[in-house]
């Protein structure tokens, strides 16, 4: 059947209504579906970090993409099940002696008291009833499963499928969408969109390199310090790398407090001894990391001032909880370069942002 000649047109007043109104359509559908879409968006990111994987396996398949992909998911879950069955024995047992020691642990805090002017405080005491409740209050075995298993699980399963299905068309969603552009801007589009790929990926997979490098290296030294839990406080200092400048030091607070909770104390003989050395050791753990980690894994993809790196973290954490603090530098990154590229074009400008 033959098309006819269009005869709608668009003002360009009515195509920007047309592109506020399908914005706002969306936002409501987020908002209306909000975990469901996180879901999705997940899916998304998994499958953009790791389809140069697909893409080097496929060749070794004749080219098969699902071929590919299917490996790529049986090599994941092999490394799983090898990490669950060498470290989950580890982790379990050091989480379930730390609910043992927990009574222990706030039973030290009594003991805590500061001198005010001849008149002895017990600062222990106060700090006790503050946080006695919510300690108890952790689960008994480890958060190992969500709440609702069928609503997990078909959460886990529209990942998987949803992820495995855009590793193996990424490149044509790619190539589609940029086909949707005039001809005549494709080159462009194509420029701004490899400097954001640069970004993303740089950023993405170097942190997602960080989280064991650190992981390994702070449960190392914690181990050498004779500190009970080192595995387990290593693997959360880890994994709060996910967090920029936040979450480096909160891992120190958190290990600090867990080290001077101990009884006996792991090393020394007072409680400033045992925070001070700890501290020490993230500061040069920290020192390490920007300086020869970051440079390495990271790259000078992302520059953003501190303040708008907490106003990243802080918006990525009320709009997409954990995934949202992982995504929130990077995206504000991409943002900055897109704002660069906006001011070209508002000053006329004959030349593109690059990716510095």
């Amino acid at each position: 059947m033959e098309s006819p000649r269009p005869s709608i047109v668009f003002s360009p007043r009515v195509k920007w209504f047309a592109a506020a109104a399908t914005l706002a359509l969306a936002y409501v559908l987020f908002d209306a579906v909000h975990e469901v879409a996180m879901v999705f968006f997940g899916a998304v990111v998994f499958a953009y970090i790791f389809s140069p994987i697909v893409d080097f396996i496929a060749p070794y398949v004749r080219q098969s993409r699902v071929g590919a992909t299917s490996i790529l998911y049986i090599l994941m879950a092999a490394l799983c099940a090898i990490s669950v069955v060498q470290l989950g024995p580890v982790v379990s047992s050091q989480y379930s002696s730390l609910r043992a020691d927990l009574p222990n642990a706030l039973a030290v805090l009594d003991t805590w008291t500061v001198d005010v002017a001849g008149t002895t405080v017990p600062v222990g005491v106060r700090i006790k009833e503050q946080v006695a409740d919510r300690l108890l209050a952790i689960p008994a075995s480890l958060p190992s499963i969500v709440v609702t298993l069928i609503h997990g699980f078909l959460h886990f399963l529209a990942f998987l499928i949803t992820s495995f299905f855009l590793m193996m068309n990424g490149k044509v969603v790619a190539r589609t969408l940029i086909n949707l552009v005039p001809k005549t801007h494709q080159a462009e589009v194509r420029y701004v969109g490899r400097h954001i790929n640069s970004i993303l990926r740089g950023y993405i997979r170097g942190t997602l390199l960080l989280i064991p490098i650190m992981a390994v290296l702070t449960t190392i030294a914690l181990s050498l310090l004779g500190v009970r839990y080192a595995l387990l406080i290593g693997i959360v200092s880890g994994i709060v790398e996910i967090v920029p400048i936040i979450g480096p030091w909160s891992a120190a607070a958190f290990a600090i407090i867990m080290a001077v909770f101990q009884s006996p104390l792991p090393f020394g003989d007072t409680v400033f001894v045992v925070a001070a050395v700890i501290g020490s050791v993230y500061f040069v753990l920290r020192m390490f990391e920007d300086y020869v980690i970051i440079p390495a894994v990271v790259g000078p993809a992302v520059h953003l001032h501190p303040i708008m790196v907490i106003a990243a973290i802080l918006a990525g954490a009320e709009i997409g909880g954990v995934l949202g603090l992982f995504l929130a530098i990077p995206f504000m990154s991409v943002l900055q370069y897109l704002l660069r590229w906006v001011y070209h074009k508002l000053i006329s400008s004959d030349t593109l942002p690059d990716g510095h």
